[in-house]
């Protein structure tokens, strides 16, 4: 039998799920209800609502660049500045297309043979490391675990580990800092800053947030007691090397002294010392490109998954991985939980499987990884289908609560985890939903929520949900 069938409900079409308070799923109309009507643990967090009239100023202005007055340079100036912002097989197309090389007969032919030779050397090239195919953008939207990530409206959420602090990254790239202290919004903006695709605030810093985007790192540090709106570029570290771009995610170490990138085309993942504005690279040849990074919470070990099947489990002690081969596809979404156990899950697969620290010490050969939930699609009594392969995956800090977000369905899932010695206990929660036509685009757990835990989903209208799960002190489980 499905797990699903044992979940609460759905909420009604005119309803949707504001919190649940001692195992009671809290719902209420869509237009009238509050949160507030349940729970005041969440009064003082920051409202947020990302309009489209936040992001379409950005898209306007580079959709209508056609409005400024053309200058027709000459072929070399058109040559060399193809060649300075696309790239030298870009120029190679432009010498060579007669359309636009009417000057010289040569240098058009030339350049023909020339780009035959390139392409030749490229598709070889492909065929040698496929995962280089996709460059720019499209290596952030094949990998991206946002729904969308192209046109979403938030492209990634980053809670500060010690503060009620979250980052949003918003669609013109800009990243604006919430914060339940103070009214006003502050805005990371800068000229490298283009295509973000994910964030990471330094543990034990007030200030210091690193920013993925497809130049390479950008690490801002933003006084938190500053009333300017826009710091300048002055406050950003641009951190990039050659051949490390775009970078697909970024994160902090739990103790806040080391950076890790990575990037979807590049077989290397960087550690990097910001202080130093330094990388050490942590390379193997097998696998593609390095897409994401998970630190396991007591900071001894690193899960990196790359484009293909394979992935790592690296000890930070002595810096060998472990290396092993997910079940038909790359893996999608990694998770660690108390006690270094780490959950994943494949693209294209509803099953979400476990690793634990057996075998991850030791090196044992014997040991795999176990199925602990099983997510496959089903139509629920009331005719709303649920489940499917999985987009993403969250886990709070306590090890309580999982969050299942899946390719196709526009609900999300929440299950209790219990964890007994190596054991590792899933049992339903609850379902969340969207408001009308809401599809979630990307999700995290608050880091220092109290009161138990608390879910924040970004919504594809641009809404921010806080939905926070509470056990009060006389109640007993």
């Amino acid at each position: 039998m499905s797990i699903f069938n044992s979940f609460p409900g759905l909420p009604g079409p005119d309803e949707t799920a504001f919190c649940k308070i001692n195992e009671v799923y809290c719902c209420a109309n869509v237009r009238y209800g509050n949160i507030s009507t349940f729970t005041n643990s969440i009064k003082n967090h920051p409202k947020i609502n990302v309009t489209k009239d936040l992001y379409h100023h950005h898209r306007l202005s580079d959709e209508n660049i056609s409005v400024y007055v053309d200058v027709e340079d000459n072929l070399l100036k058109k040559i060399t500045s193809v060649w300075y912002k696309q790239g030298f097989l870009e120029a190679l197309s432009l010498a060579a297309d007669p359309n636009v090389n009417r000057e010289s007969q040569i240098l058009a032919i030339t350049a023909s043979y020339a780009l035959k030779v390139a392409n030749l050397f490229t598709t070889l090239r492909y065929f040698m490391q496929p995962h280089l195919k996709d460059i720019g953008p499209k290596i952030v939207s094949k990998y991206s675990r946002t729904r969308n990530w192209s046109n979403a409206p938030v492209k990634s959420i980053a809670w500060h580990p010690h503060a009620t602090k979250i980052a949003l990254a918003t669609a013109d790239d800009s990243v604006r800092i919430y914060c339940s202290e103070i009214s006003f919004v502050s805005t990371l903006k800068c000229k490298a800053q283009g295509h973000v695709s994910s964030l990471s605030w330094r543990p034990y810093s007030a200030s210091e947030i690193a920013v993925g985007c497809e130049q390479g790192v950008i690490v801002w540090t933003v006084d938190p007691n500053s009333m300017f709106t826009k710091p300048s570029s002055s406050n950003a570290v641009v951190l990039k090397q050659p051949g490390h771009s775009p970078v697909t995610d970024v994160s902090w170490s739990p103790n806040g002294d080391l950076l890790v990138s990575c990037c979807g085309s590049d077989t290397s993942m960087l550690v990097w010392d910001v202080s130093m504005e330094s990388a050490i690279p942590l390379r193997r040849v097998a696998g593609g490109g390095i897409v994401f990074a998970r630190w396991s919470l007591s900071a001894t070990k690193i899960f990196a998954a790359t484009s293909s099947i394979i992935f790592r489990v690296w000890d930070t002690q002595s810096w060998i991985p472990e290396r092993w081969c997910a079940r038909g596809c790359r893996v999608v979404a990694a998770c660690w939980g108390p006690q270094d156990i780490i959950l994943f899950a494949a693209k294209s697969e509803p099953i979400v499987y476990a690793l634990t620290s057996t075998g991850l010490i030791n090196g044992a050969k014997t040991s795999k990884a176990q199925p602990v939930l099983d997510v496959t699609k089903i139509e629920l009594p009331s005719g709303d289908i649920v489940g499917g392969p999985i987009l993403d995956m969250c886990w709070d800090c306590t090890g309580k609560y999982l969050a299942v977000m899946f390719e196709e369905m526009h609900v999300i899932a929440i299950f209790c985890t219990t964890q007994l010695m190596m054991h590792l206990s899933v049992s339903p929660c609850c379902f969340i939903s969207g408001i009308d036509t809401e599809v979630p685009s990307t999700m995290a757990f608050q880091e220092n929520f109290s009161e138990g835990a608390c879910l924040t989903i970004a919504w594809s209208s641009g809404r921010i949900q806080y939905f926070p799960i509470i056990y009060t002190d006389n109640y007993s489980s």
